[in-house]
């Protein structure tokens, strides 16, 4: 096989994001792999296992000095919108603040994932309606940026806490080497006793650099740096089976025991302020459990509740959690006061490069069939053989999904392009090939 990157105009669509040959090789242990496939998380229900880890994860975390949550707050929580424009809710802001300070005297590493440049830049300048041209909208981002950060250095320092800012694009994912640079950075910020908050860099970032909103970079973030929690603040008090604001039937979800194979109708859209919605805090507690991460959802106007998790122990393991919902329904146990979705069991540990792997974008689907899938579920190899279809196009060195019966089963990066993948007759194969159970998986092929 050739080892020359191909040109644009082979197999490359426009946008396209290309990862660097030097990283994809030299992750897959210098081989020449079809795929470098992200897998290895597990449902393997109640098990002795706590929180969604293993023995091994344990260990590897034996060397970070403290527990470390993620914590995401969006527009909606910080701020409201009226017929007068824009303002902060301070009260939340301030409750956040506290919240981040007790969190740390209690010796827990926090990470802040932050919305709000683009209101607080509506704010600053007095506009009513959030601006729909991009360029007005990244203006007004570069405007708000600084105002926000402003505010959490003022609020913060009433805790006897500093912060430190980092603006984050998909760009800074897509290549190994930067992906690691970024950790160690937040690491060391908390290594300094510092609160990182990070916000995508909208002044600047185009379309096809974006993460989309910032729960999923607060997903992202928290597998990036295998977060022990990871919590998202919206303005609802549970994630409902419906739109409690428009079906009156709906019905809170206190405890999601398999976020992969949550269906819930996400229909309704989010605040005018922000980018996201439920939907989007699905995917990111999706993406977060299948790293054995578990991820609760916050009313923003509360934020203490997320104490409530910690003492029901969100590091418990699927029985405990059972035991305890049992409990609670005698009064004996309260469950938390928001939805918590749990982690799946990691059959080993995930490590920097499956992590990475799970970060990239993925628009290709590669649908192989029982036999493939089966191979995979028992860390066998993957051959071309077992691929049915290929839905999209890609370059070479391109993350893709592997899909089975309509689930996702698996990442893995390339090393072919869409029209040279049919011509491949021989047995190329993945070292190390892992999978989930037809669900959600995250991880890479050698580390």
């Amino acid at each position: 096989m050739s080892k020359e990157t191909p040109a644009s105009s082979s197999g490359s669509r426009p946008g396209s994001r290309q990862i660097s040959r030097k990283n994809s090789e030299a992750e897959l242990g210098g081989q020449s792999p079809v795929l470098g496939l992200a897998g290895g998380a597990e449902s393997s229900g109640a098990g002795g296992v706590e929180g969604g880890t293993t023995a091994g994860d344990r260990e590897r975390k034996e060397g970070r000095d403290c527990p470390l949550l993620v914590l995401k707050v969006g527009t909606s929580s910080l701020m409201v919108s009226d017929e007068s424009g824009q303002r902060v809710q301070l009260a939340n802001v301030a409750q956040l603040v506290d919240l981040i300070g007790s969190l740390r005297r209690k010796g827990y590493w926090v990470v802040l994932v932050s919305s709000g440049a683009v209101g607080m830049g509506c704010i600053k300048l007095g506009l009513t309606k959030k601006p729909t041209s991009v360029r007005t909208k990244q203006a007004v981002a570069a405007a708000g940026q600084s105002q926000l950060m402003r505010m959490y250095e003022d609020l913060f320092g009433t805790v006897r806490l500093q912060v430190a800012q980092m603006l984050l694009s998909q760009s800074d994912f897509l290549d190994k080497e930067h992906w690691s640079n970024v950790k160690a950075t937040i690491m060391e910020c908390l290594h300094l006793g510092l609160v990182p908050i990070i916000n995508e860099n909208d002044s600047t970032n185009t379309e096809e650099l974006r993460f989309g909103d910032n729960d999923n970079l607060a997903a992202l973030t928290a597998v990036q740096l295998e977060a022990d929690g990871l919590f998202l603040f919206t303005d609802v008090d549970f994630l409902y089976t419906a739109n409690p604001r428009a079906d009156p039937d709906a019905k809170p979800l206190r405890i999601v025991p398999e976020p992969w194979a949550l269906q819930v109708d996400t229909s309704s859209a989010g605040s005018g302020l922000g980018t996201g919605g439920m939907e989007t805090k699905i995917v990111a507690a999706r993406m977060a459990s299948t790293a054995g991460i578990p991820c609760g959802l916050i009313n923003g106007a509360h934020p203490a509740r997320l104490h409530t998790f910690l003492e029901y122990g969100i590091g418990a393991s699927a029985l405990q959690l059972a035991e305890a919902g049992t409990a609670a329904e005698g009064g004996e146990k309260p469950l938390p006061e928001g939805t918590y979705f749990m982690a799946m069991v990691v059959d080993k540990a995930v490590g920097d490069t499956r992590r990475w792997i799970l970060s990239l974008p993925a628009n290709t689907d590669l649908v192989v069939d029982d036999g493939c899938a089966k191979a995979l579920a028992h860390h066998k190899s993957l051959l071309p053989i077992g691929i049915l279809k290929v839905q999209g196009r890609f370059t070479r060195y391109e993350c893709v999904k592997l899909i089975h019966r309509g689930g996702e089963i698996g990442r893995g990066i390339v090393n072919f392009t869409s029209e040279d993948g049919w011509h491949i007759t021989t047995a190329m194969w993945i070292p190390k090939a892992l999978a989930g159970r037809h669900r959600w998986t995250c991880g890479a092929s050698r580390k």
